[in-house]
């Protein structure tokens, strides 16, 4: 039975590298934000109100995002924010056409690492199942999804039975 949960969660995730249709990265990005700041001493790019990021079958939306990238130019981390409301992605990870949604206050993709860390007030749903917690971590080359103890928190999985067919 806990084989079968834990499969339900990484394929609850992307199963690619990159979190979001394999396809998607031969898309054109497109950003939108009410301010930008591009600092290319630091690699700090900061996108303010209402930014908007598509790419393909991806979609990201906070309040403000902020990518940090290294000295080869290569993004190596992006922290989006929702203050006002939750940041939120959803991408269509394969060619399974069921669309996976993530809220949360926090989400911080680390591409390098092939890392996203969701904090606070976390809701990922696909196809009729979720988990929700405080403080989700999926590891996407080792399919690993981890909700870490934390006070007075606990993290919620709900999985979909299928009707059986008769």
């Amino acid at each position: 039975m806990l084989h079968k949960i834990l499969l339900v969660i990484i394929t609850l995730f992307a199963t690619t590298t990159s979190f979001s249709h394999p396809k998607d990265n031969e898309k054109p990005l497109r950003l939108t934000a009410n301010s930008s700041t591009f600092n290319y001493k630091t690699g700090i790019d900061v996108y303010k109100g209402n930014v908007k990021v598509n790419q393909g079958t991806t979609d990201l939306s906070a309040d403000k995002i902020v990518t940090t990238k290294d000295s080869s130019h290569k993004i190596s981390s992006i922290i989006a924010y929702g203050h006002k409301r939750l940041a939120e992605f959803s991408t269509i990870p394969d060619d399974s056409k069921e669309v996976l949604n993530a809220k949360s206050k926090i989400i911080e993709f680390y591409p390098k690492e092939s890392k996203i860390v969701l904090k606070e007030n976390v809701l990922v749903t696909q196809a009729g199942n979720s988990i929700q917690g405080s403080h989700i971590i999926y590891n996407i080359e080792q399919q690993i999804v981890s909700a870490p103890h934390i006070k007075n928190s606990r993290a919620t999985i709900i999985i979909e039975q299928k009707a059986k067919k008769s």
